[in-house]
């Protein structure tokens, strides 16, 4: 049984039979029989149960907190995800942008943010650490819910039969005379739906954890998930340095089908969760940055600010921090911050514009990251001054570790995409896939910097 169907048979279904088989014990003590129609309601409430099946992801969006708590975390650490804790505002202006940010931005991450967990309620993958471990806290809570509510209604009969009995034409329940009986059938029912809370609170907590985990949240993560990710990240890593030859032997690792076995058998599970994390945060930041760039345009702001806030916020605060650490020209560094910045928008909008402007923002790209790497090697006194070409350049990047081999054949690629496109005029053309992938080498070579 998958986690997904557990939501709806221990969450939902289970609670309401085991009220049935409560009750059918109750009779078969008291009264020495079994009322078979009984079960008749427990199987008319399908139809509406698997109703509240249906609606229990906004159940639980709604009962768990979590948009309260995602909510806080946006304008607590408003200044560290909105960049503004580096730049220098006025406080009048400051305040303003605060406010923008509150009144336009955050709802709208809100709604992003729901949308994020509702929609993948159904459709989740149970191979994904955080995934499986979200549906199955969602079993807890629903059963935590569900079985509290039907002890608290147990407990409230309880105390009604303390003083007359259940008497319907087609149902029958005896008063319950003896006070002892009433004390410890109250107790265990109280019990019962003390244990309920307690679990539902628990799984609340770890609910609005793991929720913040799975959907599109712009906010930072928690520690502990912060050296989960690492912890992955270095199993991932260790494949790469792993002895295989030495452990089976030179013919059976060339054996392409059982490497990948091997391999595969390790690593699918954290590649999917790296994928998954990957894409949501790219699709977190990609989401909300037309909405801030409308906002910023919105607010009197100096040019200078809004450009600055602009290039942190598409850039992020660690690529502009590398670009301005490397490049010494405060000029080269504004000209290069601002060319990607520029592919970066153009690349929201790239169906709607015309190929001209495809081939303007890739050269205006390849430029700048051209000019990053060789201000990169001069910071490093590496640079090739005997051999100054690009692939002089390329192989001294891959030397000092900072470009990986998969990198380098992605830019021959896309070198050979950009001499083409220069030298022959039936070639001008580049697709959104190569700038894309320029502008995620230049990321991953400024993050080994």
């Amino acid at each position: 049984m998958s986690l997904r169907e557990s939501r709806f048979i221990l969450g939902i279904i289970l609670p309401v039979f085991y009220e049935i088989t409560l009750i059918q014990s109750y009779l078969f003590f008291t009264q020495n029989e079994v009322q078979l129609f009984l079960f008749l309601p427990g199987i008319i409430f399908i139809f509406p149960v698997y109703f509240v099946y249906i609606y229990s992801p906004y159940l639980i969006y709604r009962l768990s907190g979590v948009n309260q708590v995602y909510s806080e975390a946006l304008i607590k650490n408003i200044d560290e995800i909105f960049l503004l804790k580096d730049i220098d505002l006025d406080p009048v202006l400051l305040k303003q942008l605060h406010t923008s940010i509150q009144d336009e931005l955050i709802p709208e991450l809100l709604k992003l943010f729901r949308r994020g967990y509702i929609d993948s309620f159904f459709i989740r993958e149970e191979h994904v650490a955080n995934q499986r471990m979200l549906s199955f806290r969602e079993v807890l809570f629903l059963l935590s819910l569900s079985f509290g509510l039907i002890n608290f209604l147990n407990l409230l009969i309880i105390l009604y039969l303390a003083f007359n009995s259940i008497d319907f034409d087609f149902f029958y329940m005896d008063q319950i005379t003896t006070p002892i009986n009433v004390i410890i059938f109250a107790l265990l029912f109280l019990s019962l739906t003390f244990l309920s809370f307690v679990l539902f609170r628990h799984t609340r907590r770890q609910l609005q954890h793991l929720i913040q985990l799975t959907s599109y949240n712009l906010s930072s993560t928690s520690d502990i998930e912060n050296l989960r990710v690492k912890t992955r990240n270095l199993e991932l890593d260790s494949i790469r340095r792993f002895p295989l030859v030495d452990k089976i032997g030179s013919k059976l690792a060339s054996n392409w089908d059982l490497v990948a076995k091997l391999y595969l058998e390790f690593i699918e599970a954290h590649i999917k969760e790296e994928l998954h994390d990957f894409s949501r945060k790219e699709i977190t930041r990609s989401l909300v940055l037309e909405q801030y760039s409308s906002m910023l345009n919105h607010l009197d702001l100096p040019p200078k600010k809004k450009k600055e806030l602009e290039l942190q916020f598409y850039l992020g605060q660690g690529v502009t921090d590398a670009i301005e650490e490397i490049v010494d020209s405060e000029e080269e560094t504004e000209s290069i911050k601002i060319d990607i910045l520029y592919a970066r928008k153009k690349l929201e909008i790239w169906d709607e514009i015309s190929n001209d402007e495809h081939i303007s923002t890739f050269l205006f790209s390849w430029r700048s990251i051209e000019g990053l790497f060789r201000n990169l090697l001069w910071k490093r006194s590496v640079y090739p001054k005997e051999d100054q070409s690009w692939p002089s350049i390329v192989d001294t990047l891959l030397r000092e570790k900072l470009l990986t081999t998969q990198e380098n054949r992605t830019l021959k690629k896309i070198r050979l995409r950009r001499n083409a496109m220069l030298h022959r005029s039936q070639d001008r053309y580049i697709s959104r896939e190569d700038l894309e992938e320029l502008l995620n080498i230049l990321q991953s070579v400024l993050d080994r910097s």
